[in-house]
């Protein structure tokens, strides 16, 4: 008789294998108990547009009929007859992307012609996640590369009133992740508020429109908000502050934030007066206030373990996480010509440090850089990747493998080097320097790119 193993240690075993697609799809033919736990979990986030058409052909299997009747009355479609689905796929999903929906269904042409019987399959599909989803988890209506075609389609046909169909209420009410475009209306904003509480990461991507009281009232209504991530990709810094005046009014969100992301928005100046207790990821890329920032940073650096900072190449700034984030564990920051002693006294007071990733000036020596981090990175540094750095012969990269492997305790390094073509050093002479102290113990990992 072969043994089978108990069944909650099959889902435990399959989850292991939740981003591993092509194992899952093999596990489904195997027998009935493991094409169920498979579908299970290859149904939670169904929004791949490698198979796409696939996945929009079964969801029109599986609409109930009164749906189907509506379909083919008004002309939309011709459905066969087929066997039922093997089982009630639509109430496996957990992840909800609008985007892609109507993507998946409506090619250029379709929308071009505004024919509004291409938006009766999509409001059916809608209906059907509303009623039979019991508890979806992420939502994403935040159109992809700006497409104004199906931006166009999407405001026309009102694609956000499936707020409003029966089941919605229960479908979203345990909603924990939210990304979506900024000119929403705030009318759906504030209608979602009164049904969402618990969204722990929210995503808006900033356009010349801001349905500010909307947006405001949604981050306001939220119990256990750990992360924000703003965007605004056109450069214009359109953001508007009273957004977070909720963040001055109450310590519920200070308190619960764990993670920060503003790309092409300013850190917003009313985060410089309210302490974030619990704060520990900051990811900053353009449009970067160095004063407002290190004003931030003396009340918030403390718990920080993560601290990206991107195109900003300032020597205060960095002295700043010196001395004021000794919690770090990864940082990616730039550094200045003359700015070789502010890395040494972040290695220095940064004793939980594991990881930099840094873009220096052509002027920095890459020979200076490595010595100091051979010399005084903290005893956990494992990780460095150095962007534009000015290695001029591979005797600076064989003295720092060397000095390397003299740390106690010695852990394998990662070094990732874009030489950005600055440096003469070869390939062919790298590649066994490399496998010398691979051998040694010394290296774990080694990039090196001239290009």
């Amino acid at each position: 008789m072969i043994s089978t193993l108990p069944t909650d240690c099959l889902n435990k075993i399959f989850e292991c294998l939740e981003e591993d697609k092509a194992t899952l799809h093999s596990c489904i033919l195997v027998n009935r108990l493991w094409c169920r736990i498979s579908v299970e979990i290859l149904w939670r986030n169904i929004w791949d547009l490698k198979c796409i058409d696939q996945i929009i052909r079964t969801l029109i299997d599986c609409l109930p009929n009164e749906s189907k009747d509506l379909l083919i009355n008004n002309g939309v479609i011709s459905i066969p007859i087929s066997n039922p689905p093997l089982f009630n796929y639509v109430s496996l999903c957990k992840v909800l992307s609008i985007p892609h929906l109507l993507i998946g269904y409506c090619t250029y042409i379709e929308i071009l012609t505004q024919d509004p019987k291409n938006y009766l399959i999509i409001q059916e599909i809608l209906k059907m996640f509303m009623k039979q989803i019991s508890s979806l988890k992420e939502m994403d209506f935040s159109f992809i590369e700006d497409d104004y075609v199906f931006d166009f389609f999407y405001n026309k046909y009102n694609f956000l009133n499936f707020i409003n169909f029966p089941g919605a209420n229960d479908c979203l009410k345990n909603l924990s992740e939210l990304i979506c475009d900024s000119y929403i209306n705030s009318e759906f904003f504030l209608q979602l508020s009164k049904i969402c509480h618990n969204i722990n990461s929210l995503v808006i991507k900033f356009e010349e429109t801001v349905s500010v009281v909307g947006i405001k009232e949604l981050i306001s209504c939220q119990n256990n908000l750990k992360s924000i991530s703003f965007t605004c990709n056109d450069g214009s810094n359109i953001f508007d502050n009273d957004i977070l005046n909720c963040f001055k009014a109450s310590t519920k969100h200070s308190n619960t934030l764990i993670e920060l992301f503003l790309f092409g928005i300013s850190l917003p100046s009313i985060f410089t007066r309210i302490i974030f207790s619990n704060l520990r990821f900051l990811k900053l890329v353009l449009s970067i206030n160095v004063d407002t920032l290190i004003k931030f940073l003396v009340i918030n650096g403390k718990n920080l373990e993560e601290l990206s900072v991107f195109d900003c190449n300032n020597n205060s700034l960095n002295l700043a996480i010196a001395n004021y984030c000794p919690n770090l564990k990864s940082l990616y920051v730039n550094f200045p010509s003359n700015g070789i002693e502010e890395l040494k006294m972040i290695f220095v007071n940064c004793q939980q440090l594991e990881s930099i990733r840094t873009s220096s000036s052509s002027r920095l020596s890459g020979k200076r850089l490595l010595e100091l981090v051979a010399k005084y990175s903290p005893k956990n540094f494992h990780e460095l990747n150095l962007r534009e750095v000015n290695l001029k012969s591979k005797d600076h990269l064989e003295s720092f493998f060397s000095s390397w492997k003299d740390r106690i305790p010695l852990k394998p390094l990662s070094l990732i080097i874009n030489g950005n073509g600055k440096g003469p050093l070869n390939n062919n002479i790298i590649r066994k320097l490399v496998e010398k102290y691979k051998g040694l113990g010394v290296i774990k990992k080694f990039e090196y790119s001239n290009k």
